[in-house]
């Protein structure tokens, strides 16, 4: 029965997430729709009927996030049943290697692997120094994968080594999730530890849109709203302070803390995507009356760009992610920051906190800011230690295969390591191909327009078919290319000590 079980995944678990987002033309009401959500409306979702908006190549005048100048420090801020929590040790009742119980394939989870054993974590002081890009396919117990079926269970090793030596731990769905869902808002109402908070979200439709549609939650404004609106794609404006203030600490503050005060090792990124989570579980709730849940995306630029890479990271019901200019704590390789001469590393703790706590045991801190030649030889010796960590980002992108990701960075500006973006992405489209999904992975750098954040007309054809390929389900638009700015000089071989396997 097993070996059925695994033929099965094996032909059909890729194609069963785009199946479910294939869209039936129909029409529905034009009232202002406000849906109630309940947490025991734990259902699948019917297959949704859409009606596009403007498809015209043409977005008009970008709306959000304005350009702007060179980052200080990375950047400005841009304008503009449940699942149970993973337990630290990873233990569980699946055997390594097997696919998780109770689960189908293409089951419509936070977090489909939950149920696999992860051996024991290395200890810091246990951690190899590893000047190339850690091997993606080899498994906590020292065997590498052979088929498909496994990367479940290793991207759960992934997960967990993440939020241990990274992110710092994303709970799962809290004791209690109701909200709405109307054609303008959507507000997310959480009790958790005897502690309640919520938030609201502002929804832009997409124009003339009558019937359940696709949508990206954008963290704050984007230069792009205008182009996914014109897509038929609804913009839900995700006010991410609310959920996780990053300008707090010592306590942190803001929903998700409020909800889990037992978390303040969790860093800002985390908590911003538990955040998607919470409102993915209300749109699921919802019945699809105006969002389709199984087309949402996520978006950001800037520090938002590293919650959107996050979020779909960490959230397998997120169709696609589509991160712009995220630089370090984004896509950008830890390993290849300092020598780049990207941000300095220290901007994950002390400028804000994204990162979770186990962070800072990769980084020399405490040189005052008066002290630029101490805060330097930090800024080295913390990029030393980036060397010991067991993971980084290329395997952060393999968590979100299967699915989609469009990244768009901006080779102009140093600060955002747009050349640690690239060989991170050349690394994590090898986990896209062993998985037999690389046209799902889409890159593009290609740009003389160096102004953060600005909207760039040459990405919004990339843009285009990853938006109608993942969120409307056109299975005839192609997405998969790798558009680097030739000014970029990022190669996957001399930072890579492994093959990349034919998985079975």
């Amino acid at each position: 029965m097993l070996r059925l079980r695994r033929a099965f995944k094996e032909h059909t678990a890729y194609a069963a997430s785009f199946v479910s987002l294939i869209a039936l033309i129909g029409c529905g009401d034009t009232d202002d729709r406000v849906v109630t959500t309940q947490r025991d409306e734990n259902r699948e979702t019917d297959t949704p009927n859409l009606q596009p908006g403007n498809t015209a190549n043409q977005p008009g005048t970008p709306t959000g996030t304005q350009p702007g100048t060179t980052p200080s420090g990375e950047g400005n801020p841009v304008v503009g049943g449940p699942l149970a929590s993973p337990d630290t040790d990873g233990t569980s009742t699946t055997p390594p290697g097997e696919e998780p119980t109770g689960l189908e394939p293409g089951a419509f989870v936070e977090d489909a692997g939950e149920a696999c054993v992860v051996p024991p974590l290395p200890a810091f002081a246990d951690l190899q120094t590893l000047t190339t890009l850690p091997d993606p396919f080899l498994g906590l117990n020292g065997e590498r994968i052979t088929s498909k079926s496994q990367w479940q269970c290793r991207r759960e090793e992934i997960r967990k080594l993440g939020e241990t030596f990274v992110y710092g731990p994303k709970p799962g769905k809290p004791e209690s999730v109701t909200g709405t869902v109307s054609e303008t808002s959507i507000t997310v109402n959480v009790t958790n530890q005897g502690q309640t908070a919520s938030f609201t979200a502002a929804i832009t439709m997409p124009e003339g849109a009558t019937g359940p549609v696709p949508a990206v939650i954008g963290y704050g404004g984007s230069s792009f709203q205008a182009a996914i609106n014109a897509e038929g794609v609804a913009f839900i404006n995700y006010p991410v302070d609310s959920v996780g203030d990053e300008t707090t600490r010592n306590p942190k503050v803001g929903a998700f803390y409020t909800v889990n005060p037992d978390r303040q090792d969790t860093g800002m990124l985390l908590a911003w995507a538990w955040g998607v989570s919470r409102m993915i579980d209300v749109i699921e709730a919802s019945g699809s009356a105006i969002i389709n849940p199984r087309g949402v995306g996520v978006h950001g630029c800037s520090r938002s760009g590293k919650g959107a890479f996050i979020a779909g990271a960490f959230d397998e019901r997120v169709a696609l992610t589509i991160p712009l200019e995220s630089g370090m704590s984004g896509v950008a390789a830890f390993r290849y920051v300092v020598p780049e001469g990207g941000e300095v590393l220290r901007n994950a703790i002390e400028y804000r906190p994204w990162a979770g706590a186990g962070y800072q045991q990769f980084l020399v801190l405490g040189a005052p800011q008066t002290d630029p030649a101490a805060l330097d030889a930090q800024n080295q010796a913390s990029g030393l230690l980036q060397n010991r960590l067991p993971i980084d980002t290329h395997e952060v992108i393999g968590m979100i295969a299967p699915r989609g990701l469009l990244v768009m960075g901006n080779p102009s500006i140093v600060n955002l390591a747009p050349r640690a973006e690239q060989i991170a992405v050349l690394a994590g489209a090898e986990i896209y191909s062993a998985l037999g999904v690389a046209e799902n992975l889409t890159y593009t750098s290609n740009t003389q327009n160096g102004t953060h954040c600005s909207f760039r007309q040459e990405y919004v054809p990339a843009l285009q078919a990853n938006l109608r390929k993942f969120l409307k389900g056109d299975a005839t638009a192609t997405t998969g290319t790798l558009d680097p700015d030739p000014r970029l000089t990022g190669q996957l071989g001399p930072n890579v000590a492994w093959e990349t396997p034919t998985l079975e």
